[in-house]
């Protein structure tokens, strides 16, 4: 089996592809326990392999999201089952991508059919992915398509005999007809009925699905597995916007992960109880800082998010934020500013945020400021209480370490700047941080502010 595109892997361009009809397909399932990887299931458990197979599929959208990120040109379509789950799917696994029910009595039909209906959108090239690899990578999805640039089909090997990738630039899935599935041999039978009909074949790096007990090695070491977020919300008043931000925010959590909405002000307010079962609430004394600093107190994440009330976060936020854990020189990250409008003053403002955050590496605290737990421990959290805390908590990190810049929009409600006019609140901003840099206390600079 020729594997020339597997030893060339390090080579791998991650430039723009090429404009053109290309199709990325997904295969998944809704992670129930005990419809998700039966096999590893029967050693550790239905719930453990669903969580562990819920994981894996959120890695994967992940990375084909950045593909789709550096790759506008590519269309990504995620076939699921079981269809009566299309709902929680659209709610669970938001992104840039449309969703369809697997058709067929196996693999080999459902992915034919998958084939069939893409390729009846007149799309030149289709690869077909699983959702369950270990140790799959951005450069698999370039190679894929590079590949078929050269060759009519591409295969990307599975260490247990099948296939974790197909791709195709015309109807070949007569490939996909034999009936028998998860054999060993079930990539040699492929590999051999292209072979057979004279099609090209390039082969990529061979990849481990998840389907046992000692595959679970490929991912042991890996941060992103074993990470957890805690997504810390201080909170006043604005009981509609809280409410919008934990609705969006908690079915897109990872197994792990949680919610810490911090209370500012008095231990009891009836119109805030029972947000959510799965959203912890705590009280602290007023203050942004203050608040900060009592969620991160009570945290169990090793990771650390702090969210705007109004915000509207990134899709996949999850896998983005542990990004920061892929290299120990990140200290800090943050996402791309956007407004919930789309005035062309409001753009100008967030295009001098995102030059600022680009050039200078200060972001604002409504772009979502992330660390590890272990930093801001070490920095001591946040040291000014009602106001610029975003600014020093920034700088004390940078000390510290890099800025990781996610390259996705986190959106802020425009509401303060509509109501006092974009320019004056523009400037009552740079005022404030003018007089931050006077060493003007923050809790001054907080009344200040309540009263322009």
């Amino acid at each position: 089996m020729s594997n020339e595109y597997a030893k060339n892997e390090s080579k791998v361009k991650r430039r723009p592809l090429p404009f053109g009809r290309q199709a990325l397909v997904i295969f998944m399932k809704y992670p129930e326990p005990g419809k998700v990887k039966t096999r590893l299931a029967s050693s550790i458990g239905n719930e453990n392999a669903a969580i562990i197979y819920n994981k894996l599929v959120y890695h994967t959208l992940g990375i084909a999201s950045d593909f789709k990120q550096e790759n506008p040109s590519v269309d990504i379509f995620i076939f699921f089952y079981p269809p009566e789950k299309q709902r929680l799917m659209l709610k669970k696994y938001p992104g840039p991508w449309e969703f369809l029910p697997q058709i067929g009595n196996h693999l080999g039909e459902r992915m034919a059919s998958a084939y069939h209906h893409v390729r009846g959108r007149r799309y030149r090239k289709v690869v077909i992915v699983g959702s369950d690899i270990g140790n799959i990578a951005l450069s698999d999805l370039y190679r894929s398509f590079q590949a078929l640039d050269e060759k009519n089909a591409v295969l990307g090997p599975a260490e247990d005999g099948g296939f974790y990738l197909i791709g195709f630039t015309s109807p070949h899935d007569r490939v996909l007809r034999f009936k028998s599935w998860g054999t060993p041999d079930v990539l040699r039978r492929t590999y051999d009925g292209f072979k057979d009909q004279g099609i090209s074949v390039a082969v990529l790096r061979t990849r481990r699905d998840i389907d046992r007990e000692e595959d679970l090695d490929v991912i042991g070491h890996e941060p992103w597995f074993h990470d957890t977020v805690s997504i810390i919300v201080p909170f006043l008043t604005e009981r509609d916007r809280l409410v919008s931000l934990v609705s969006t925010l908690e079915p897109q959590l990872w197994p792990g992960d949680e919610i810490i909405v911090v209370k500012g002000g008095e231990a009891y307010n009836k119109a805030i109880e029972n947000i959510t079962p799965h959203t912890r609430l705590v009280f602290s004394r007023k203050g942004r800082g203050i608040q900060m600093n009592r969620g991160a107190a009570v945290s169990r994440g090793n990771l650390l998010w702090f969210l705007h009330v109004d915000s509207i976060p990134a899709h996949n936020f999850g896998y983005h934020i542990r990004k920061l854990s892929g290299e120990t020189q990140n200290m800090l990250g943050c996402f791309k500013h956007a407004f919930q409008s789309d005035r062309f003053s409001l753009k100008l403002v967030s295009k001098w945020a995102n030059l600022r955050t680009k050039r200078l590496n200060l972001p604002y605290g409504d772009q979502g400021l992330f660390c590890k737990k272990e930093t801001f421990q070490k920095i001591g959290g946040f040291t000014k209480r009602f106001l610029m805390e975003d600014v020093e908590f920034v700088r004390a990190c940078k000390r510290e370490g890099r800025v990781l810049i996610i390259p996705y929009e986190i959106y802020s409600s425009p509401k303060r700047y509509l109501r006092k006019g974009i320019l004056r609140a523009s400037l009552e901003n740079h005022f404030l941080m003018f007089l931050h840099t006077l060493s003007v206390d923050d809790r001054r600079l907080y009344r200040i502010y309540y009263r322009m």
